[in-house]
């Protein structure tokens, strides 16, 4: 029988994280040990699946990811540390480095998924301050025009600007603040850079209307890539 084979069917995930230290509440979830999780985010039972970073795997694969280990390396670990009656036989160099190609190849996924979480929630943060801004910068327009004749008003390519705008920006900040998290990443993905031009669009107005006047002197100023 193969070596992996007959791990899984001695030891779960559980039993190899739990002895490797990790704490596994009643329920079976534990702080992932693969990112910075405040709260608890693995299931782990006979494998395990992080929703916060999508790691993922079985007893040999957590010991792998754990210990940067290859496959086979993982195993024969296990071996050792659980002393299982299990033989273990030397794979040739080949067979070593394409293991080894395959643990770097997942790793760069899952380093990739843990980046591009964490870009999408800094953006969320920061646009939910800038969107904030942008209201504040549409009354001001608008209030500005508080005196003003009708001409005015209807005449003004800054009138015409916030009044467009306002709408959008509302509706951003109700994904943002209050949507669902398929919202906020239909949002990041197909709709920040009309996010931004809006911003941008109403920053012009803001500063062509009411130049050093405005109250907030850093609007449009802080951005996030």
């Amino acid at each position: 029988m193969p070596i992996f084979k007959e791990i899984k069917e001695h030891l779960t995930a559980r039993q190899v994280a739990e002895h490797y230290g990790l704490k596994v509440g009643r329920n079976g979830m534990a702080c992932c040990p693969f990112h910075d999780d405040k709260h608890p985010s693995m299931k782990i039972d006979t494998g395990y699946y992080c929703f916060g970073c999508g790691a993922h795997g079985d007893a040999i694969g957590y010991v792998a990811q754990m210990y940067c280990l290859s496959q086979y390396d993982a195993a024969c670990k296990l071996v050792e540390d659980f002393s299982l009656p299990i033989e273990t036989h030397p794979t040739d160099e080949r067979e070593q480095e394409k293991a080894r190609m395959k643990w770097r190849k997942e790793k760069e996924e899952r380093d990739k998924i843990i980046h591009i979480k964490d870009r999408f929630k800094k953006w969320c943060f920061v646009q939910i301050d800038i969107l904030h801004e942008a209201e504040d910068g549409i009354q001001q327009i608008k209030d500005s025009f508080w005196n003003a004749t009708p001409d005015e008003v209807f005449g003004s390519p800054e009138f015409e600007t916030a009044v467009n705008a306002e709408p959008f920006i509302g509706y951003w900040l109700d994904i943002l603040c209050l949507g669902t998290d398929e919202e906020r990443i239909e949002l990041f993905t197909n709709g920040r850079g009309e996010v931004e031009r809006y911003v941008r669009k109403v920053a012009g107005a803001v500063e062509r209307r009411l130049g050093g006047s405005r109250t907030d002197t850093g609007y449009g100023m802080q951005q996030c890539g």
